[in-house]
């Protein structure tokens, strides 16, 4: 079997889309520039560390596939 054959194997059946991985490296990287902010610090001072963590923890980054847009700002859908 050839590389290309496993990991297009690998991609179907075992391993996140693409969009999920993203999404969630986005969310790890939102809650990193959050945690290095000022605004952590007042969080931390307003509700504790234990609650400004639960709180961060439900701050989740959204994708949803489709089409960007283009220079005039409409998508594809917007146009219908």
């Amino acid at each position: 079997m050839g590389k290309g054959k496993r990991l297009k194997g690998k991609r179907k059946h075992g391993g996140k889309s693409f969009i999920a991985d993203f999404s969630d490296k986005l969310t790890s990287n939102f809650q990193k520039e959050i945690r290095n902010s000022e605004l952590w610090d007042q969080m931390v001072e307003e509700f504790g560390q234990k609650r400004a963590e639960e709180i961060l923890g439900q701050c989740k980054v959204g994708i949803k596939p489709g089409m960007a847009p283009d220079e005039s700002g409409n998508r594809s859908e917007d146009l219908s």
